[in-house]
């Protein structure tokens, strides 16, 4: 008998137990209660779906069902590549849901929705890498939610069979389906607070600046990542696409054919075909299927129609209360994967993309030097922080600036600015890109104090409960009030103000809280002058 009680213990720390069975327009829906018994998570709830008939075009909606939908399966990926291998499924429409166990009846939370990064080809929303344990023990409903990547998610061809932009039609999907929902799970259908990091945030901020997805959330909070971002918008889709199908053995630029090509591979045959060279890779690639600016086509609602900078500066988008930031040393991530830890040669052209249009090699050259006084004029033998902060100003700092400074002058909402610095013990992405021993943070680094990654097990995070408890508290404060500082507290001293000021202030986020310009202006007006003079047409 007491082996049978031993056993049915341990059986019942490794079964999760049921939660309480909810309806949803689809159906009805049951999921698992956390380990520590503080929440509800119900995960893989399909929120729209594909099928041959729009696979590059806007999602259908969700399927019903009869009976209860058992909302457990946590292995949701779209179509990717995964330590060389193809991973996922293109059924990979889901999102999860998190609401906190003693949540009070009738009252109703504030809800956050988080789009992952990855550059618009990997990641996912599932709790293998975005836990919402901690946001759930602060009084919010958390969602995580998953859309198409690469070929499937961002072929722009400008025709009705792909008119570019499908990965952000599932995002609004989603709002969508979370707006009509939501209430269901315990949240305020009209409090959600949108956020993202990396092509996460580069997705919010396209969807602040289209109609399409006006009304469905209320908030907005973008971490290392804009719309202005080189590697965050398509600029020539067309020739994108073509450059794929020359892997297929065709050389062709008619967006007809291509679709007609590219429609018969399978989605492991797209990702596959997408080559990288060695030292272009994510950011820097010659191949990248992200946002377009679509063409307008009867009968297609598209996200954007113009490039963001004409949307901002004509006022007409979302305007809501925003966090915008970054980290310090947001290029570590890049450079190691391009560089590793050391730089034999530079190429200072390399890094860039074709957003700087030059008009012929003398002045490409020129720029080139310029580039190399500007970041590698010093005598320091680690020239591999010098390119980490070229990476850094181009396709992080830089972008967030030109845009924050569009908001403050077109929109009369708080605008929060922040800058991560703190080198702690859970920088996971500088640490695995073997940039250990550097200061600051990489890209990605704040994440690990946000959420819980089930992928990474972490059992040091305990000596991290300070930072991960400051940070929960500033994200789901704002969630709450539209302030991530109501109020003082040991935990935060002092408050986090807005700033409408030219360089704004920001709260540098480190082992100690301080505030401090958010740019240094030598940078910034050094890519200033390179946009006004080579800044491709139209933009």
């Amino acid at each position: 008998m007491k082996w049978v009680a031993l056993l049915s213990l341990i059986f019942a720390n490794v079964v999760q137990q049921p939660t309480p069975v909810l309806r949803t327009e689809a159906g009805l829906v049951r999921g698992s209660v956390s380990d520590d018994g503080r929440f509800y998570q119900y995960t893989g709830i399909p929120y729209a779906r594909v099928d041959r008939r729009n696979r590059f075009q806007a999602p259908l909606p969700a399927p019903s069902w009869e009976g209860i939908f058992e909302a457990s399966n946590e292995n949701t990926w779209c179509p990717q590549t995964y330590r060389s291998v193809v991973i996922g499924d293109t059924d990979c429409l889901k999102l999860n849901v998190y609401t906190p166990v003693d949540a009070r009846p009738g009252q109703l939370m504030p809800v956050m929705v988080f789009i992952h990064g990855g550059c618009f080809f990997e990641g996912s929303g599932s709790n293998f890498y975005y836990g919402g344990d901690f946001l759930v023990q602060h009084g919010v409903v958390y969602v995580g939610i998953n859309y198409r990547l690469s070929v499937e998610g961002f072929l722009c061809l400008g025709i009705k069979e792909a008119p570019g932009n499908a990965g952000l039609k599932d995002q609004i999907a989603a709002l969508k389906w979370i707006k009509r929902n939501i209430k269901a799970f315990g949240g305020d259908p009209d409090s959600v607070t949108l956020f993202g990091e990396s092509a996460g945030a580069v997705s919010t901020s396209f969807l602040i600046l289209s109609p399409a997805a006006k009304g469905l959330f209320h908030k907005a909070i973008l971490q290392s990542g804009s719309s202005f971002a080189p590697w965050g918008l398509q600029h020539d889709p067309v020739d994108t696409a073509s450059k794929l199908v020359k892997e297929f053995g065709f050389d062709t630029k008619d967006p007809y054919e291509i679709y007609s090509i590219l429609s018969n591979k399978t989605a492991s045959e797209l990702v596959s075909a997408i080559k990288y060279s060695e030292k272009k890779n994510w950011i820097t690639a010659d191949i990248l299927f992200v946002p377009c600016v679509e063409k307008t086509i009867p009968g297609v609602e598209p996200i954007i129609t113009k490039h963001p900078g004409r949307i901002i500066k004509s006022g007409n988008y979302t305007k809501i209360p925003m966090i915008i930031g970054y980290n310090d040393n947001e290029g570590i991530f890049f450079v190691s994967k391009d560089f590793g830890t050391s730089l034999k040669e530079i190429d200072v052209l390399s890094p860039l993309q074709p957003d700087l249009v030059f008009p012929n090699e003398v002045e490409r050259n020129a720029t080139a030097d310029k580039i190399m006084k500007h970041y590698f004029s010093s005598d320091e033998e680690d020239k591999v922080m010098n390119m980490v902060d070229l990476y850094s100003d181009v396709h992080f700092k830089y972008p967030t600036v030109v845009e924050s400074q569009l908001y403050a002058k077109t929109s009369e909402e708080k605008i929060y600015y922040y800058l991560f610095k703190y080198n702690g013990y859970m920088n996971m992405p500088k640490l695995i890109s073997m940039f250990g021993g550097r200061g600051g943070a990489s890209h990605a680094d704040e994440l690990f104090y946000i959420f819980r990654p089930r992928g990474f097990p972490l059992p040091h995070r305990y000596l991290e409960n300070k930072m991960i408890k400051r940070m929960v508290t500033m994200w789901t404060n704002f969630a709450k009030y539209s302030d991530p500082t109501p109020s003082t507290s040991k935990l935060l001293p002092f408050r986090w103000q807005p700033s409408r000021e030219q360089n704004p202030i920001a709260l540098v986020i480190d082992r100690r809280l301080s505030t401090a310009p958010l740019w240094e202006p030598a940078p910034v007006a050094f890519w200033n002058e390179t946009y006004k003079k080579y800044r491709r047409k139209g933009y």
